[in-house]
């Protein structure tokens, strides 16, 4: 059973590239739509002179996130079909490369939307990425062992991304604090 899920939420994964994936804008009226295949190949079409430089900052910041992690979802499919070890971590590196990509995306544009095809593909490397520890904390626990590997493992997963942006916020809002105290409070002259 855990086979045909996983492989399943590869191929869903694989097939949500050929969606809708989002749209970014920026301030002086660009707008570029675009799929998770047109930003695999490097080629997101740009409708205006205007939407050229969006277009290429989306790629070069995007498109390797979003390649890896479709590489990510054809090793795993392979691998799942096959019965082999090692589809966790191609689903780890989706859900990981998928959430660059995001990172990526707000980075490079002013707004933005997210599309089916984006969460759809994010949804499907959570899935497949949960079958291995779920089927990794059942045979432990069957054989009277810990537990608490396959859940780290997990956890080591979805944490990171989120925590780099919770670490930035923390920085940004300590950065800001210190700029209005040193207003407020300016340096008296050293005589």
């Amino acid at each position: 059973m855990s086979r045909v899920l996983s492989a399943t939420a590869f191929a869903a994964a694989a097939l949500a590239f050929m969606l809708p994936f989002g749209v970014v804008s920026s301030c002086d009226g660009a707008e570029v739509h675009f799929t998770g295949t047109e930003l695999v190949t490097f080629s997101v079409p740009a409708d205006d002179a205007q939407d050229v430089e969006l277009r290429g900052s989306l790629e070069r910041g995007a498109g390797p996130f979003a390649l890896a992690a479709l590489i990510g979802t054809a090793l795993g499919l392979v691998l799942s079909i096959l019965g082999r070890p090692g589809a966790g971590r191609c689903a780890a590196l989706g859900v990981v490369a998928m959430q660059f990509s995001l990172y990526a995306m707000v980075l490079v544009s002013d707004d933005g939307d997210l599309f089916v095809g984006f969460w759809l593909a994010l949804a499907s490397f959570v899935v497949a990425g949960l079958v291995s520890p779920i089927r990794e904390v059942r045979g432990r626990g069957r054989a009277r062992r810990s537990v608490w590997p396959p859940i780290g493992y997990g956890v080591a997963v979805l944490f990171p991304p989120i925590g780099l942006v919770v670490a930035g916020s923390v920085a940004l809002i300590v950065w800001l604090a210190r700029a209005i105290w040193r207003a407020v409070h300016p340096r008296r002259p050293a005589y």
